[in-house]
């Protein structure tokens, strides 16, 4: 990877994560206490909430890192028809 791609790599992962593992805190409650108690969640929903939240980070992650994946150049292999120079066979020790 050429060091931009690098760069922008880092900087979106930090995004992704600033953004979403912030959201399930800044939704937890309300900004000031003039607002009336809400109902309790339940142990399933916070698994829900953040586990989902979780689950879905690694496939945005796993999405992004296949589709910058690396794809290996392999050359054709070598044509029989090519004319050998002499003195050039391999050498037999």
């Amino acid at each position: 990877m050429k060091a931009p791609a690098r760069a922008v790599t880092v900087i979106s992962t930090a995004l992704v994560l600033l953004v979403g593992l912030a959201a399930p805190a800044l939704a937890d409650g309300p900004a000031t206490p003039a607002w009336p108690d809400g109902k309790d969640r339940s142990a399933l929903d916070d698994i829900v909430l953040f586990g989902g939240s979780t689950v879905g980070l690694i496939v945005v992650i796993s999405l992004f890192a296949l589709l910058t994946a690396r794809h290996n150049y392999t050359p054709p292999p070598p044509r029989a028809d090519l004319e050998k120079a002499p003195g050039s066979e391999a050498a037999h020790h």
